[in-house]
């Protein structure tokens, strides 16, 4: 029984807390875009793709670090001490990494300000201050990640997520008061981040100092305790790049392609596009390790209904969510943002891009059935052949038709890769469950279609031109939507919910 509700509990926190900080940034950041303007906002937006892909040079360490604590702490207090020399050696590797990359930013940013970002408002002195702030917030990022990694390694799941609460308030309802009230010039907004980020990274070191105490104050590194992570850490690495040039290339090329105002809008769709991707984190946190002790238990039958389950329960909730932001994508900007500007060129943008992003959180749990039998070489190897393709494509596309091209080849490279690759790792891996698998998307897809078509009449009865208007019938057409998908199906709840609290044989 202790089983089942720590599965089920973990899972809980999980989405509260990443749901608050979804939720408040996207409720937010529209209030950004009305006190700073487009510009400003286009800066965030991309300092976010630069934080995206300065997170690289973790190479992996952060996610062996959960594993290795974890493991640990089976050593009850020695595994602590040497949990905590761990964290110490990492914390030294960090140091060159992010003095390299403060270093690199502060002497980039010139180059950066005049011929990469295209702002006509903002002057180039600012843009390079604010780009030496971002770098300093980076490399703060890099090791609050770190002490986090640890803190998850001995499953504070409860105090990580109200740690996350805490900060996200300060981050998001402080900018706001900050930008309403005090200033809004670009320099004194990320100032301000930047004091959040020294905050937060002060907030879990201490933390972590206290849970995870290194043998000695002066400890050092430890090489014998580093050395067996360096595979390990080397493979998700390798990955890692590959799922960032993935999934943010387009942005990086169009924060140069784009003038810093139109890179504004892009960002509001960039961030509702990413909201569709982040709900499936927490489902995810639990789903892989249960998995893979399913299978390592021999249960193969339960793993693959698991799976099967999950994936289900994810699409039916994603794909009604996702069609209903894509149909009604330019009302759902504008009630969102209210601005009218921002709304007209985001529409036929966010529209492929929601669409995709549901795609692509589906395909996600080909991966998860790889990671259950300790068989990620076709996941490698598909993330390799899908960077080749992606970034000439991606290129030619935004280099020809902007951001629409970029939006339209997004998804095109999804469908293209769903309609091929999960019977390839099926076949590999459980020949019997892609007909039962596709079943399912195909069921959850009609059905979707279906309730956009009922519930349209709906949408326009309600939807007039006020926001809220708009708000409440896009809120009845997602409901009616989403009703008709659950019904098509009705024990899919249940069955989720039972096998993830199926207890282990060996607890």
């Amino acid at each position: 029984m202790s089983r089942k509700l720590s599965v089920i509990h973990n899972t809980t926190l999980s989405y509260l807390g990443q749901a608050y900080a979804l939720l408040v940034g996207i409720l937010i950041m529209p209030f950004y875009l009305g006190h700073l303007g487009a510009e400003v906002y286009g800066l965030i937006g991309f300092y976010t793709v630069m934080q995206s892909w300065l997170q690289l040079l973790d190479v992996g360490l952060s996610a062996s670090l959960v594993r290795q604590i974890a493991h640990h702490q089976s050593l009850a207090e020695q595994g602590q001490r040497s949990g905590g020399w761990l964290m110490r050696s990492f914390e030294i590797i960090f140091l060159p990494m992010t003095l390299g990359t403060l270093l690199a930013v502060y002497l980039g940013s010139p180059w950066l300000a005049e011929h990469w970002l295209n702002a006509q408002a903002l002057d180039t002195r600012t843009l390079v201050n604010c780009i030496v702030l971002m770098g300093a917030m980076v490399g703060l990022r890099l090791y609050a990640t770190l002490y986090k990694s640890g803190l998850q390694g001995l499953e504070m799941h409860a105090w990580l997520n109200l740690a996350n609460v805490f900060i996200a308030t300060l981050r998001y309802f402080g900018g706001l008061f900050l930008v309403a009230f005090v200033s809004q010039q670009a320099l004194v907004f990320f100032e301000f981040q930047l004091a959040v980020a020294i905050i937060e990274t002060l907030i879990f070191a201490t933390k972590a100092y206290a849970r995870l105490p290194a043998p000695s104050l002066w400890s050092g590194f430890n090489k014998a305790l580093v050395r067996p992570i360096i595979p390990f850490a080397a493979s998700i690495s390798f990955t890692s790049v590959l799922w960032i040039v993935l999934t943010q290339l387009d942005k990086m090329l169009l924060s140069e392609q784009l003038l810093l105002t139109e890179y504004g809008y892009f960002s509001l769709v960039a961030l509702m596009t990413n909201g569709i991707l982040m709900l499936i984190n927490p489902l995810v946190q639990t789903l892989l390790p249960r998995m893979t002790v399913l299978k390592a238990e021999g249960r193969d039958q339960d793993m693959l209904q698991l799976y099967l389950a999950a994936s289900r329960f994810t699409c039916t909730f994603l794909f009604p969510l996702a069609a209903v932001m894509a149909v009604h994508s330019g009302d759902l900007l504008y009630a969102w943002s209210g601005d009218r500007e921002a709304a007209d060129w985001g529409d036929p943008i966010l529209f492929w891009y929601a669409l995709g992003a549901a795609i692509m959180a589906a395909s996600a749990f080909q991966y998860h059935l790889q990671y259950a039998h300790g068989r990620i070489r076709l996941h490698v190897w598909y993330s390799l052949v899908s960077a080749l393709i992606t970034v000439p494509t991606m290129a030619a596309a935004i280099y020809y038709q902007g951001a629409l091209g970029a939006a339209v080849a997004w998804f095109a490279l999804r469908l293209v890769s769903f309609a091929l690759w999960p019977q390839v790792v099926h076949r590999s891996l459980a020949p019997n469950i892609h007909q039962p698998w596709l079943s399912d998307i195909l069921r959850i897809s009609f059905f979707t279609v279906v309730g956009l078509g009922i519930s349209q009449p709906l949408y326009r009865a309600v939807a007039g031109g006020g926001r809220l208007s708009i708000i409440l019938g896009l809120g009845l057409c997602g409901l009616l939507t989403l009703a008709l998908v659950v019904a098509s199906y009705k024990p899919m709840v249940t069955r989720l919910l039972l096998l993830l609290s199926k207890p282990s044989v060996g607890r």
